[in-house]
């Protein structure tokens, strides 16, 4: 393990050298424990070693056609191997009792015990569609034949990626899920994620439930999976009521098998870098830039050419600076590592499940090597997982399952209510900033600066000399589950129960300060003695303030079923009756209403008939209490039906069977609720209630006119009643050519009536102080998703091909809106995040001028803007025809920033030891404004303000061109045409859609005996790769990022190289 360890810093440190590298204190002793860990599970394990037997033998199909490739393994153990171009294989098992598992393409999967035999020759059987298969459904598991909802399930394995939040790699693995990472922060880079995109008004959010209890896949350990599927439609999720109005995530974690310890250690290291970073333009280039903006709207420049040529000649940097303001906030590389180890086995009676895990990642922000404080960006998590089975009895059984993970975070101290906005506020800077304003620092660490009143802040100084801020979350998830057959009652019969409690807290400190600044006047730069002049422009601390604040949360949870599933003849029948509950409180609210928990109650019910796998009819049911409604409204009822025909099952189809292997329809219809309110989530709880409120205008009373505040009603109580949606789907499903091909496809329609809204439709003459609400919002969304595998094996080379697909499309049907006095302005029958804006035909030219008079009028046969208008600003189109650019002449010109078709593809290939995978993501169907610091350059207060490299290409009268990338530049917020070409248009709406190389991986497993020669039973080294790069025809950051003008923690890409190792 230790040369291991040096290996992987030696591969480290060949690709970059760093001047300083912030070791995290837990390193040496968590190595230490890991390997000491392994050691004595490892010794144990051996005590179960027997005689080992050499197995040989010939695999064949049903035809007696001899099959190539055959993977053939020893059930738990990693002991393996593959049949030749015969079909013969020879394997070395532990002991005469092992079990053969015998898997390949198009097959059923075949387990043979060994039994002392020493030759052992089987026929698989054709696997169609895995017929036989259990996966995940609302509160149960069913066979894949007889699903009727819509469903999309991905392997576990798939998602063992070098990422701290597995959120981040769902989008274009797994139809159906629309995902958009908006930040690559340490601790911070989790993804928002729809199931069939945003389907209403407010939280579109999935639910995600893991082993049955609602929790956060951000901070889970992707190696405990067991598996991983998502429920799409009505009859999948109505189960569950208003908690699945948005789709559902459903995880199971890893269980205990029978068998011998069995031990799995993985680890890796990788160097982290931006995916892409904004390009600012160097200082020599700013200042000509400000000048022409100055000078072409008729002012005096702001640098002479003296200050220009000092500044080009780098002789004085101090005194005429030139500074990459977005190269000194960063470093030049990161890194991140992981290390995980788990240990399965157990006895009949008894299993048991337990990983450790541990991540760390170093941010890109830069530090200051002679601070005594740590002001780095990191982030470093401890994960743990158990689940332990006991087989109390014959029909008894209980799972006692824990998760949780203690992280913690170290950020520069620049005050923020997050780190999300501290990654706002530095990037701020760094584009506010201009690059000849005062250099990165003084001699002696003296921070340069000019504001008085602490404005136009230092960028370095903002993210390496403010102090740090730490933050500590821990989290604890338990959970019982108890089993009991019934089948003393009736067969078929069993009784569940869930009980589960989870517990958040979290502790933010922050120690904070600010640098006194001073600046340097280049005309009386220097003291008596030649000493620079520093004159303080602002007075700072010189200690670490303090300040503290805490955060948490626990939830109980409780689950009872009766189960009911039975087999008679040709019939098969199922059944389900739930009721569960779930009690929520903020352990730190911060006023009285919130203080109060949150509950929730619900009941649910699924009946089930299948005729000879032939045909499937399903019915589930939901009924839910809310407390966000008055008690006449509380409850909601929401059923759906489902109906499946698998074609491939009826004599007719035998003709066709020989290239089909497994055709399957089916339909769904069914009605979700929503209790959610929508994007007014800020009025509270209990939005059937009146609320008066104080700080309203008031008066004086008395003799000492003493002011009392007035008081306001400012919210009014509703008769607020649920939301509800109706789902329907149709899905395909088909495997071919011996299940080599297989493709799932669905097409679904929802319609989402009663949605919490304010009205904005009524008079004001009414008198009312604040609109009120009311379940007024319809919204319509449609579209189809699907998954297409394909597999091939060539003798020892086995492909195999996966692509995923989701489209959606949603329309405002109504808002509460009054209707506009022109068409293009209303909402209805938009998008529900679509761009509305001015359409920007071109820019002004030269000949526009026509009176030539130097500004652009009425007079000249165009309607008027905004402002004062000259040759080179932004045209728009007078879409009313009044002669006049305003408010009327917006309309839709957008979808936003959430894309409507997700996709995603990739290839993996597995010859002999080796194995290569690259897997492919992509959004269509999106675009963003952009805008602010950077992008629309001077347009501070003063001009402030950086800019990007792409203003090279502007609008100036030697370069006449109606279509340059920028319009006539401007300069401060008051400038001549900054009103006008700064409205939001389609002149600044760009296509933020792309195609990205999400993950590449490369591998190879050692042989058996090389690997026993290290003491473990399999032993598999990679190199892995995210984000490597990006194709898009926006190219200024990365466009998932959510900023108009790039200011935000950039998403990151890795290389990685680790090995696996099992005893």
């Amino acid at each position: 393990m230790k040369k291991l360890l040096a290996l992987s810093d030696q591969f480290y440190y060949s690709l970059i050298a760093l001047k300083k590298q912030r070791e995290s204190r837990r390193k040496i002793p968590l190595v230490a424990i890991i390997i000491l860990f392994t050691l004595c599970l490892n010794t144990v394990q051996k005590t179960y070693a027997q005689e080992s037997l050499t197995v040989t033998g010939n695999v064949t199909d049903s035809q007696g056609v001899p099959l190539p490739g055959v993977n053939i393994k020893e059930q738990n153990t990693t002991n393996g191997t593959l049949t030749d171009f015969d079909g013969n294989y020879s394997i070395k098992v532990s002991d005469a009792e092992a079990i053969l598992i015998f898997t390949y393409v198009g097959m059923k999967t075949a387990e043979i015990p060994v039994k002392g035999e020493s030759n052992i020759d089987i026929t698989m059987a054709d696997d169609a569609q895995s017929l036989d298969e259990v996966v995940l459904v609302g509160y149960g598991k069913q066979k894949k034949i007889s699903v009727v909802g819509a469903q999309s399930t991905i392997k576990a394995e798939e998602l063992e990626l070098p990422v701290a939040n597995l959120g981040t790699m769902l989008a274009g693995r797994i139809a159906g899920i629309t995902g958009v990472q908006r930040s690559g922060l340490p601790g911070y880079d989790g993804a928002d994620l729809w199931i069939r995109g945003i389907s209403s008004f407010g939280s579109a959010y999935p639910l995600v439930l893991v082993d049955g209890v609602e929790r956060s896949l951000d901070n889970i350990n992707p190696r405990d999976i067991a598996s991983f599927s998502i429920l799409k439609d009505a009859s999948a999720t109505a189960v569950y009521g208003i908690r699945g109005a948005n789709g559902v995530i459903l995880i199971e974690t890893k269980k205990g098998k029978i068998g011998k310890p069995q031990i799995t250690l993985d680890y890796y290291e990788g160097v982290t870098d931006f995916t892409k970073i904004p390009e600012l333009v160097d200082g020599i280039s700013y200042m000509n830039l400000a000048n022409e903006a100055l000078t072409t709207r008729g002012d005096l420049p702001k640098y002479s050419q003296e200050y220009i040529d000092a500044t080009a000649s780098g002789e004085n940097p101090l005194l005429y600076p030139n500074v990459n303001w977005i190269e000194e906030v960063f470093k030049s590389y990161g890194r991140n590592r992981q290390a995980l180890i788990n240990v399965n086995g157990g006895a009949e009676s008894a299993r048991y499940y337990v990983s450790l895990g541990y991540y760390n990642e170093t941010g890109l922000f830069q530090t200051d090597p002679n601070v005594t404080y740590d002001s780095g960006t990191g982030f470093e998590r401890f994960n743990f997982t158990s689940n332990l089975t006991l087989d109390l009895t014959k029909t008894t059984d209980i799972n006692v399952g824990i998760q949780g993970y203690l992280s913690d975070g170290n950020y520069p101290g620049t005050p923020s209510d997050n780190g999300l906005s501290l990654e706002n506020q530095i990037f701020g800077t760094a584009l506010e900033a201009p690059p000849v304003e005062y250099p990165v620092l003084y001699p002696g660490g003296y921070v340069p600066g000019k504001s008085a009143n602490g404005g136009l802040r230092n960028p370095y100084a903002e993210v390496a000399l403010r102090g740090y801020r730490t933050i500590t979350r821990t989290n604890l998830n338990t959970n019982l589950n108890i089993n009991q057959e019934l089948s003393f009652i009736t067969e078929g019969l069993s009784l569940h129960g869930l009980f589960a409690f989870d517990s958040f807290n979290e502790q933010n400190v922050s120690r904070s300060k600010r640098e006194s600044t001073y600046f340097v006047d280049a005309n009386f730069p220097y003291t008596e003695d030649g000493g620079l002049l520093l004159n303080e422009t602002y007075t700072g601390t010189n200690f670490l303030g303090y300040n503290r604040s805490n955060g948490g949360n626990r939830r109980f949870y409780t689950q009872v079923s009766l189960n009911y599933n039975r087999t008679y003849g040709k019939h098969s029948v199922s059944g389900l009756l739930l009721a569960n509950r779930t009690d929520y409180a903020d352990a730190f609210a911060g006023d009285f209403t919130s203080a109060i928990p949150y509950r929730n109650e619900g009941l649910a019910g699924r009946a089930t008939y299948s005729y000879d796998d032939r045909y499937f009819f399903e019915v589930n049911a939901g009924y839910n209490g809310s407390e966000n409604f008055a008690p006449n409204n509380r409850y909601g009822f929401f059923p759906s039906f489902a109906a499946g025909w698998v074609i491939s099952n009826e004599k007719f189809f035998k003709p066709l069977s020989t290239h089909i292997d497994y055709l399957k329809l089916r339909y769904s219809d069914g009605l979700v609720g929503s209790d959610q309110l929508g994007p007014v989530r800020a009025i509270g709880r209990f939005a059937y209630l009146n609320r008066v409120e104080g700080g309203e205008d008031g008066y004086y009373f008395g003799e000492n006119r003493q002011y009392l505040d007035g008081i306001a009603q400012t919210f009014y109580g509703v008769d607020v009643a649920w939301a509800e949606a109706r789902k329907q789907d149709l899905g395909i499903e088909i495997n071919a050519f011996d299940s080599r091909l297989s493709l799932i496809t669905d097409f679904f329609y929802e319609r989402t009536e009663g949605a919490f809204l304010n009205r904005s439709d009524i008079p004001n003459y009414i008198g009312l102080t604040t609109d009120p609400y009311g379940n007024i919002g319809i919204v319509e969304n449609k579209g189809f998703d699907g998954t297409l595998n394909f597999s091939q094996q060539f003798k020892e080379l086995r492909l195999s091909f996966r692509g995923t697909f989701s489209y959606n499309k949603n329309k405002i049907i109504e808002n509460g809106v009054p209707k506009q006095p022109y068409p293009w302005l209303n909402r209805q029958g938009t998008g529900l995040i679509a761009n509305f804006g001015l359409v920007a035909e071109r820019l002004f030219t030269l000949e526009d001028d026509i009176d030539g008079d130097g500004f652009i009028t009425s007079e000249d046969g165009f309607p008027t803007q905004f402002g004062q208008i000259q040759p080179g600003d932004i045209k728009y189109s007078d879409l009313n025809g009044d002669g006049q650019i305003d408010a009327f002449d917006r309309k839709v010109i957008g979808d936003g920033d959430v894309p409507a078709l997700t996709y995603g593809f990739g290839i993996t290939a597995i010859y002999k030891g080796f194995d290569t995978s690259l897997f492919f993501q992509g959004q269509n169907f999106s675009d963003r404004f952009i805008g602010g610091y950077g992008v629309r350059p001077f347009v501070g207060d003063g001009g402030e303000g950086n800019i990007y490299r792409d203003a090279l290409d502007r609008w100036t009268p030697e370069n006449n061109d109606p279509y340059a990338t920028y319009p006539r530049l401007s300069f401060s917020a008051s400038g001549i045409g900054q009103t006008n070409n700064n409205q939001n248009s389609t002149w600044w709406l760009r296509d933020i859609d792309f195609l990205r190389l999400k993950t590449a991986e490369i591998g190879y497993t050692f042989k058996e005996d090389f690997s026993k020669k290290f003491g473990v039973d399999d032993f598999r080294i990679y190199m892995r790769a995210t984000n490597l790069f990006t194709l898009s025809k926006f190219d200024l950051w990365d466009p998932e990022l959510n900023t108009n003008n790039g200011g935000r923690y950039p998403n990151i890409s890795v290389v990685s190289l680790g090995g696996t190792f099992q005893f």
